[in-house]
């Protein structure tokens, strides 16, 4: 956690705004590179389980997408003849280096396609694990994305992409075309999304409005909003919410950004409790962003300052952290998304400064089933 952190004067709303999501943009360093040496650090954990031992281990790292190359497996250098070259056609290596952006909303589905939300790189990035190929859904493809914040998928393989520049809410097929959109008359700027698939119901974070909007999945009609229209502080309302989760009972926990703190609510979107407070201490937040909670309870909080993920109990005691600032795999610069998987697997990404997708594993332990 970061110490002797002075608080801050709160910015005019639109520019915090902004840099809650894209996060600073001054004095951005370039991706990490260099020689064999420094890539093999680079891609070596300082930490790959937490906590150290001789504790019991809860969470392992397993692997890191930044490169689409690390996912496709094809990272070989080809020379293009001089005709090519003198033509000005597309070089094969300039297509290898195809990478990650400013990702942020990240999502999985039953094929175990990893989706992205990532305007820099031109939309959804689309990881399929089954054909190891990466595409890029955005408007080459028919989907008029200009900054796309959060995804999630349903029950029946649909994506929903909330863009927070045109303040809509996209429904895209399993093959990427686009089905509907809908949520311009109520939404601000959308960001966090995610789904009740036993309800069919679609949760969303409006951070200019400072609430959470609930749309039905069979019409698209607005159901119902909790908070707004205004920042507020007290139990069931927001100051810029960004992101949300929904757990296997339906309970949602909403990320309240600006009031440092994460609600709870139930299958009836009643307040039951809220946890956390501005700090840098551990159970404390500075500028939260994801949420998962796993198939155990345990709710995981990613926070782009303290550059690590918090882990909570239902209760909203903090168990452990993980995570440090840096570049290496376990590390982070950034921190924005985070979602969990059917298997307990955590997906996190990072913005701007070295733009990945980090995936780790949950380890259940026997007593924690008891």
């Amino acid at each position: 956690m970061r110490r002797n952190r002075k608080n801050r004067d709160w910015l005019p709303a639109g520019i915090a705004i902004i840099l809650l999501l894209l996060g600073p943009t001054g004095a951005l360093s370039a991706a990490p590179g260099g020689d064999d040496s420094s890539a093999a650090l680079l891609s070596t954990p300082p930490q790959s389980v937490w906590p150290a031992p001789p504790d019991p281990p809860r969470i392992r790292w397993m692997s890191q997408m930044s490169k689409f190359s690390d996912f496709t497996g094809k990272d070989q250098k080809k020379k293009r003849n001089w005709f090519a070259a003198a033509a000005g056609a597309p070089s094969k290596e300039t297509e290898q280096q195809k990478r990650l952006g400013s990702p942020f909303g990240i999502t999985i589905d039953s094929h175990n396609r990893i989706f992205v939300a990532d305007w820099m790189a031109g939309g959804v990035v689309v990881f399929d694990s089954e054909t190891h190929k990466v595409d890029i859904w955005g408007a080459a493809t028919g989907l008029p994305l200009r900054m796309p914040i959060g995804v999630a998928v349903d029950d029946q393989g649909r994506l929903f992409v909330s863009d927070s520049a045109l303040h809509v809410i996209y429904c895209v097929s399993r093959e990427g075309k686009l089905l509907a959109q809908f949520g311009q008359a109520q939404l601000q700027k959308p960001t966090g999304l995610a789904i009740d698939k036993n309800r069919s119901l679609l949760y969303v974070t409006d951070v200019a409005a400072h609430r959470v909007a609930i749309f039905n999945l069979q019409n698209f009609e607005l159901v119902k909003t909790i908070g707004g229209p205004g920042p507020g502080s007290q139990p069931g309302q927001f100051r810029s919410p960004l992101a949300l989760s929904v757990d296997r009972r339906g309970f949602l926990y909403v990320v309240d950004t600006f009031n440092h703190r994460i609600q709870i609510f139930d299958r009836l979107w009643r307040f039951v409790s809220a946890f956390g407070t501005q700090g840098d201490g551990p159970g404390m937040f500075s500028r939260p962003k994801g949420i998962a909670v796993d198939s155990e309870g345990h709710i995981y909080v990613a926070d782009a300052e303290f550059n690590n993920f918090q882990i909570f109990d239902a209760k909203g005691r903090v168990l452990m952290f993980v995570g440090t600032q840096g570049v290496r795999p376990g590390q982070f610069t950034l921190l924005a998304g985070l979602c969990i998987d059917e298997q307990d697997r955590v997906y996190t990404t990072e913005q701007r400064v070295n733009p990945r997708v980090q995936i780790f594993q949950y380890l259940s332990q026997p007593e924690s089933k008891n």
